[in-house]
């Protein structure tokens, strides 16, 4: 039947239904969300959409290839009770419609919505989502991706979806919902990223920050210096167990030949990420983590090296020299190319955890000191940070950089990402700097998820506790009057990779955290958190066992 399928049942049919239904669960929590005593069902094995405006016609697509791509095609999933027949029979397709009275699902835009807002509405007359652009849109998908999931265990080949009559309009609370990725300590695939990426719209996420270089290893093609990526991916070995466990050694094995992305590679995730609204954003470290780029081109450090780059884990002493011109014209140079690579307004600049020690013994350093006035070497790298800022903003760019940017002293336009608790963060927005809130207390999440790993068979770690619930319990706006909230444009979570080498690892520290970053990034009024994890548990977990996701399972056990 190619017309949208409905049944209108009694009374009694629909509370029996009702309670066999049961409430839809939706994560992030949408800002209102009504069920209304009606059924709408659906093809088990094909739904037709309709795009009523041209510029939606891709989202289509996308949808599509986002709800037949399971992370790993033909495995189990890790629940028993949800089969991946699910995945192969039950929305192996979604199919283009031109007409708008067949279709299953109808899409449209209303300008009167904000950019991200959406109305999801299922009921007698079909199943619509209106969004103020392509973003809604795409948000409003996602959340019909999850009611779907939910409909669909039990049924069998052939027999119809029934989902219950809703009315949701959602809108984020903050424009910026990011997610880091480090393949610097350990590299990952082109197609694992696209996997990441993938997660992030699932969660309603919309920024990918790339950390791209850093002491063990430089992973972005520069065609000028192209010893950055021949040299400086590249690590004679690597630390075995815990940095503090100096018995351990090393593992004596070469790590990163081949290991960055090409301008090819940059360009196909960038198409990818686009596709799925969400902007990525470059870093590159700077004056700190430098070992890789020293490694390749030793000019650019204070000691002239050797250098080697980096085979453990911390913070190096040898940074770049800011007292040589040679380094500007090298950093210059390498953000021209990247500016080219990216269409970001923000590129980030690092700016955290930059010892000064070379700095206090170089007669370079020394001397741009007294030529500048500068009373400490720490002043040293405010004075590089404000130079690099007037570059990129010459190219129509602006900087991000960690908190640890603030005791170089800012400019207002400079954001500053505050990892170090949120007293960073907090100290930027009352200075009136615009914040990205990423602290270490809350989201960090290549930190331990219960509170006894060894006990729990928590895979290795950094150490550090972050649980699911402590995740969820962050407030943004803590401490900042009303006048000042306005400069806090956003939340991320960052997943460093020293000791994650897979990318099964990965998702495992990210699964399910990244729902209370969703919640807290997105949701302007929060539930409880027992209310938020029976949304977690029914819609999140149906969901990675559908796409064959890896996820913690110790909160789904009561373990924290």
């Amino acid at each position: 039947m190619d017309a949208l399928r409905k049944i209108l049942v009694s009374f009694s049919g629909i509370l029996a239904l009702a309670v066999q239904l049961g409430a839809v669960s939706i994560v992030p929590q949408p800002s209102e969300m009504k069920e209304t005593r009606m059924t709408v069902q659906l093809p088990s094995d094909r739904l037709s959409v309709y795009p009523a405006d041209r510029s939606l016609k891709p989202l289509v697509g996308v949808w599509a290839d986002f709800l037949r791509k399971p992370y790993s095609p033909g495995t189990e999933v890790l629940s028993t009770g949800f089969t991946r027949i699910v995945s192969e029979t039950v929305l192996p397709e979604v199919k283009l419609t031109g007409n708008e009275q067949k279709a299953d699902i109808c899409l449209y835009l209303d300008a009167s919505l904000a950019e991200e807002e959406y109305v999801l509405e299922a009921d007698m007359e079909g199943i619509s989502i209106t969004g103020g652009s392509s973003k809604g849109v795409w948000w409003g998908l996602q959340t019909m991706s999850q009611i779907l999931v939910q409909s669909a265990p039990g049924i069998s080949p052939g027999e119809p979806l029934t989902i219950p009559g809703l009315y949701i309009q959602d809108k984020p609370r903050f424009a910026y919902r990011g997610a880091h990725f480090d393949p610097c300590r350990h590299f990952f695939t082109v197609e694992e990223l696209k996997t990441f990426i993938d997660m992030m719209a699932l969660h309603k996420l919309n920024t990918l920050h790339w950390h791209l270089t850093d002491d063990q290893g430089w992973r972005l093609e520069i065609r000028k210096y192209p010893l950055l990526t021949e040299v400086g991916a590249v690590r004679s070995e690597t630390k075995i167990g815990s940095v503090n466990d100096t018995a351990a050694g090393f593992d004596g094995t070469p790590y990163g030949e081949g290991c960055y992305y090409t301008r090819k590679d940059v360009k196909e995730i960038l198409d990818y990420a686009s596709a799925r609204q969400i902007t990525v954003i470059p870093e590159i470290e700077m004056p700190g983590h430098a070992v890789a780029a020293l490694t390749s081109y030793p000019w650019l450090g204070c000691t002239g090296g050797p250098y080697a780059v980096w085979t453990t884990w911390g913070v190096s002493d040898d940074v770049f020299c800011i007292g040589k011109e040679t380094t500007f014209s090298f950093l210059e140079d390498v953000l021209d190319e990247v500016c080219e690579m990216f269409p970001s307004e923000y590129i980030h600049i690092g700016g955290d955890e930059c010892p000064s020690v070379r700095w206090e013994t170089c007669p370079d350093c020394q001397k741009l000191m007294k030529a500048e006035g500068l009373e400490n070497e720490r002043q040293l790298q405010g004075y590089l940070l404000h130079r690099i800022e007037q570059y990129l903003n010459s190219k129509g760019r602006k900087i991000i950089g960690w908190d640890e940017i603030l005791e170089g002293g800012v400019t207002p336009t400079a954001t500053v990402m505050s990892w170090r608790g949120p007293s960073g963060g907090i100290k930027a927005a009352r200075q009136g700097n615009d914040v990205v809130m990423t602290p270490n207390s809350h989201f960090y999440l290549d930190y331990y998820q219960t509170a006894d790993p060894k006990a729990n068979g928590e895979p290795f770690g950094i150490g550090g506790y972050v649980s699911l619930r402590k995740a969820w319990s962050f407030d943004p706006y803590d401490q900042l009057d009303e006048d000042v909230r306005k400069h806090i444009k956003g939340v991320q979570a960052n997943t460093w990779t020293e000791y994650i080498a897979s990318f099964d690892h990965y998702q495992h520290m990210d699964l399910p955290r990244f729902a209370a970053l969703s919640e807290v990034s997105w949701s302007e009024d929060k539930t409880s958190y027992d209310d938020f994890l029976v949304r977690v548990t029914d819609s999140m977990k149906p969901m990675y066992e559908f796409f064959g996701y890896i996820y913690a399972p110790y909160v789904f056990e009561g373990i924290e």
